[in-house]
């Protein structure tokens, strides 16, 4: 199984009137990678399959592109994906990921090209949202 109950004592997850919130967050620089364009990502899976789960993307970026996926780790399936180009000062914007299964794991994945500085926020606003520190086998 890819994804066990969420241990409400994680340190992504808040509990603030009955909300649970996870965020998956990401901050490069220019020292981050010598490669270009580079990559980073973040694993999460869920506790129990959703239909539809929304998800609060956020973007500032100082550089040439990026582009920021959430897909399936294993069949590489994208569910959602956005390309921003130059200066973004930050842009928030909802999305909706459908059929997320408890036995899978996914990844938002960023790649960026000449990159001084990038953030990237992915929240999700669920206690079946779990990050992951490193995939299973």
């Amino acid at each position: 199984m890819a994804c066990q109950k969420t241990n409400m004592n994680q340190s992504n997850i808040s509990d603030t009137e009955e909300t649970y919130k996870t965020v998956l967050e990401m901050e490069m620089n220019a020292n981050y990678s010598s490669s270009d364009p580079f990559e980073n990502g973040r694993l999460f899976c869920v506790s129990k399959d959703i239909e539809i789960l929304d998800a609060e993307v956020y973007f500032q970026m100082d550089g040439d592109s990026g582009i920021v996926e959430i897909k399936d780790r294993n069949s590489d399936e994208v569910l959602w994906s956005n390309t921003w180009n130059e200066k973004v000062s930050g842009d928030t914007v909802t999305v909706s990921l459908n059929n997320l299964q408890k036995e899978k794991e996914y990844v938002v994945r960023f790649t960026g090209t000449k990159i001084n500085h990038a953030v990237v926020k992915v929240s999700f606003e669920s206690e079946l949202v779990q990050e992951k520190s490193r995939p299973s086998k």
